[in-house]
């Protein structure tokens, strides 16, 4: 009797999708109507009986939605494609060959390890997002759907696991035995509480100090205007000033607590995101599981990792660490929301993951190149006078001439324009390309030749005079420049990087 293949019949999610589908229409309609929402609960000049109609309306049109689009959604697999149907008043049908999947990527929050299911991501590398998701899906269905997948690449030659004691290859006439296909794993790399920490610590809590602004700056108008308050007023009482427009106050009470506000936003983020990292080395790649209240379980295959990049700031070299991506070709949702990487690791997990991406690096002569001096003016030049320009402009009323000490930037950029220059230095062997760059936030970036799908070559308009060009190779992952190097040198090095993909025969995906 002939086995029945797996989903081969249409296919509903478990129901427990309802929760999330309507989840997702609720959180649709908050980002729309959140300032509604905030009049209804505070401001007690609102009709109740008003606000109460509509919102009773649009729970009855969410749930009747999400029952909808429940009902209306199915998957299976047919003729070695994995569909999609869904739709309630516009059909539509998604195809995606399982040889063409790039990640089967799974998310798992609260609810779902309530009931016992996970969120799939199916992506490939040709689309602009993830190609599909499913909602809820039970963990045997989910690990069964990733299995299928693994098993249809290792049929096309593309499936290349890398087990001790076996070569087993994708193109083997023999089967691979049923354990290679479940995915065996080891652990390489734990993140520990004090790990989350020194993470956490490291972060670029600047950065979330501008996005609070924003925040503050988009939205307190409407704020203010549905709870009727002033913040003004009301933190002119705080601090005890007359004047709101104490600038000197302000500042001396708001950036210590914005930058503190900051700390602890980048900390809680770190902490839910990173919670219990778990880096695990795959049969046909690394696999990356993390996450306090929703667990995420991200894969990277070996095959698509395009290059290696890492970096560390002054705390993380601190601490002895780095942080690693793993960019692969893939959608750009999964190179950025979940995009395969460590948010901070020590050596030996670096060394790990430089090792399996590219075995013959350290058997390979590296050539050193710099890049020209004319880097430093440019440098310079985004660094220095605007920054200077806006800093004594808005501390010209309250600092009067003492303001122009701010011009002393002007030194500090020069000298990290000029370590920065000192600092790029890039690296060529037969094989692939080496670039190391940075002063405060050093970067590196580890490539290999035959993952390039073009080089191209500018001139910027006041380098022509110096006879300078700068140097892109392109990757199904994005792309690593050079800074501008002499033109010989730039064509000289494109025509051979172009001359090894071509005789290459490794895939590079």
């Amino acid at each position: 009797m002939t086995e029945t293949q797996p989903f081969s019949q249409p296919t509903r999610q478990s129901s427990a999708a309802i929760l999330f589908i309507l989840g997702g229409v609720l959180k649709m309609l908050v980002r729309q109507l959140w300032v509604v929402i905030l009049v209804f609960v505070f401001n007690k000049k609102s009709s109740f009986d008003t606000y109460t109609f509509i919102f009773i309306g649009l729970a009855l049109f969410t749930s009747a939605m999400s029952l909808l689009n429940y009902f209306n959604l199915y998957f299976y697999i047919k003729d070695g494609e994995l569909v999609l149907e869904k739709g309630v008043f516009r059909k539509s049908k998604i195809n995606v060959p399982l040889d063409r999947i790039q990640t089967v990527n799974f998310r798992q929050n609260i609810v779902h390890q309530l009931f016992n299911v996970v969120a799939v991501d199916i992506d490939t590398a040709g689309s602009a997002g993830k190609e599909f998701s499913l909602h809820a899906l039970s963990k045997p269905d989910a690990e069964l759907l990733r299995e299928l997948v693994g098993r249809q690449q290792k049929e096309v030659g593309s499936w290349q696991p890398n087990l001790t004691g076996e070569e087993w290859q994708g193109n083997s006439a023999e089967a691979p035995p049923q354990s290679a296909i479940r995915n065996p794993q080891s652990e390489i790399f734990r993140l520990s509480p004090l790990d989350l920490v020194k993470i956490g610590a490291s972060q670029n809590h600047l950065r979330t100090a501008g996005i609070l602004m924003a925040f503050v700056i988009s939205f307190a108008d409407d704020v203010e205007r549905a709870l009727g308050l002033d913040f003004e007023k009301e933190m002119t009482w705080w601090l005890g000033t007359t004047d709101g427009s104490d600038l000197m106050s302000w500042l001396v009470v708001g950036v210590p607590f914005l930058l503190f506000v900051s700390f602890l936003g980048t900390l809680g983020r770190t902490v839910l995101q990173y919670f219990d990292l778990r880096f695990l080395r795959t049969d046909r790649g690394f696999k990356i599981v993390s996450g306090l209240f929703t667990r995420q379980e991200v894969s990277a295959i070996l095959t698509k990792i395009q290059y290696v990049q890492w970096s560390s700031s002054p705390l993380m070299r601190l601490f002895n660490m780095v942080k690693v991506r793993i960019p692969q070709a893939a959608s750009v949702q999964v190179a950025g929301k979940l995009s395969v990487g460590l948010p901070g690791c020590y050596e030996p997990q670096l060394t790990a993951v430089r090792t399996a991406y590219f075995p013959e690096e350290n058997d390979m002569f590296w050539e050193r190149h710099g890049i020209a001096p004319f880097n430093i003016w440019l440098r310079f030049l985004k660094l220095g006078p605007l920054p200077a320009f806006i800093l004594v402009q808005i501390t010209k009323s309250w600092m009067g001439s003492w303001s122009l000490v701010w011009l002393a930037w002007l030194l500090v950029a020069a000298l990290l324009a000029w370590r920065w220059q000192r600092t790029w230095h890039w690296h060529v062997s037969e094989q692939g390309l080496l670039a190391q760059w940075g002063v405060l936030q050093r970067k590196s970036v580890l490539l290999q030749w035959h993952k390039i799908q073009s080089v191209s070559t500018r001139r910027g308009f006041f380098s022509k005079a110096d006879g300078l060009a700068q140097l892109t190779f392109h990757t199904a992952a994005g792309a690593v420049q050079v800074p501008y190097i002499p033109v010989p040198k730039a064509a000289a090095v494109q025509d051979f990087v172009l001359y090894k993909v071509e005789v290459d025969e490794r895939e590079w995906m």
